[in-house]
């Protein structure tokens, strides 16, 4: 008599680990598509700028986090992910154990590509907006760091199970050995968050440097300081991954790769924020187009009407746009412009023995030496 194949069950949408983790992937897909349109449209429709590595690291960082929501959604539907592993196993079958730890093990992949992505985007900003020297040399050092510590995460998430199908090899059938795949995840997490708080603390000498209105100055603040929120996210995460259980991952994982899946979301919404100005002219209006200078600024005028403009950081350019431009000061330069105009003055005047006209110029010189 042949033995009858046992039949296993669908993986039914039934508890509140389920529910939150589904709703977390829709807002973590919604939100930042969104904000990173907007950031396009800032840029394309009201700036008028060509999209920059800033942009194109972004739309990167955009599709890794789909792609890891999308990850969470095969977890939830097809890999039991909220219920105890072996529950996973008697209910819902051997099958949906290897697809839990398939997309366990891509996570970590796509998670280090989208951390990447999103802080070169950040660091790429700073260098427009802040194209001074310090800024550019603090910016290259952070951003060797950062690819360094991704990169390297990324390598070690392939490598720390040999052969690679050793990952989601839950059953032992495959000859090879995995390192401490939890301890992998805490020192991940640890670096991220001391390479956010050195990105976020970054430009904050430079705008307080700025002589600009208090208001403006705290927008500014503002808006560099939101990524704290990252930060808060990160640390917490931090706080559940020693309860993450190796032994019963789909059991024990949820907080832990929720709030993972929040992290990166917040992360690449948050780095939209700058760029959506134009969207709230009421606080940045169009109407006061003045230059900002930061750092020691200094005018001295001659008596022939010559302005000198001796400045030794950099200014601020267009104040409506879809983002704060800092243009350098170069010292070495000095640009001369001179403008010449004349005025032809004719006289209908009775006296006969003068020149019926008159010429009359005024020549303004202007030298600026940044």
């Amino acid at each position: 008599m042949a033995t009858q194949e046992k039949t296993y069950e669908s993986i039914p949408i039934q508890n509140g680990g389920q529910i939150g983790m589904i709703t977390t992937c829709v807002i973590s897909m919604v939100l930042p598509t969104t904000l990173v349109i907007l950031r396009f449209i800032a840029r394309h429709r009201f700036s008028r700028l060509a999209l920059d590595a800033s942009d194109y690291c972004i739309g990167a960082a955009l599709v890794f986090v789909l792609a890891l929501c999308i990850v969470d959604f095969f977890m939830v539907f097809k890999g039991g992910f909220t219920f105890d592993l072996l529950e996973v196993q008697e209910r819902f079958g051997p099958d949906a154990l290897s697809t839990f730890f398939k997309c366990m093990a891509a996570w970590p992949l796509l998670w280090n590509c989208c951390v990447l992505t999103s802080k070169l985007s950040v660091l790429a900003m700073y260098m427009t907006l802040m194209p001074v020297r310090r800024m550019i040399l603090s910016v290259r050092v952070v951003g060797a760091f950062v690819i360094l510590y991704n990169v390297s995460g990324f390598i070690t998430g392939l490598v720390i199970c040999r052969p690679y199908a050793k990952n989601y090899d839950w059953e032992n059938k495959v000859e090879g050995e995995c390192g401490d795949v939890k301890v992998y995840y805490e020192w991940l997490s640890a670096i991220n968050v001391v390479s956010d708080v050195v990105i976020l603390l970054l430009p904050l000498p430079f705008v307080y440097s700025l002589q600009l209105a208090l208001k403006k100055k705290v927008v500014l603040f503002g808006m560099f300081s939101v990524g704290f929120m990252t930060c808060a996210v990160t640390i917490f995460r931090q706080t559940l991954l020693p309860h993450l259980d190796a032994a019963n991952p789909t059991g024990t994982g949820l907080l832990a790769f929720l709030f993972s899946t929040v992290e990166i979301a917040v992360a690449v919404s948050l780095a939209c924020v700058p760029f959506l100005r134009p969207f709230f002219k009421s606080t940045f209006g169009s109407e006061n187009r003045s230059k900002y200078q930061a750092d020691t600024s200094s005018y001295s005028y001659s008596n022939k009407g010559t302005k000198n403009h001796r400045s030794q950081g950099f200014n601020e350019l267009e104040d409506d746009g879809s983002e704060i431009q800092l243009q350098p000061v170069d010292p070495a330069r000095d640009i001369a412009v001179k403008v010449e105009t004349t005025w032809k003055i004719e006289s209908r005047g009775a006296i006969p023995d003068r020149s019926s006209y008159g010429n009359y110029q005024a020549r303004a010189t202007s030298n600026s030496t940044p």
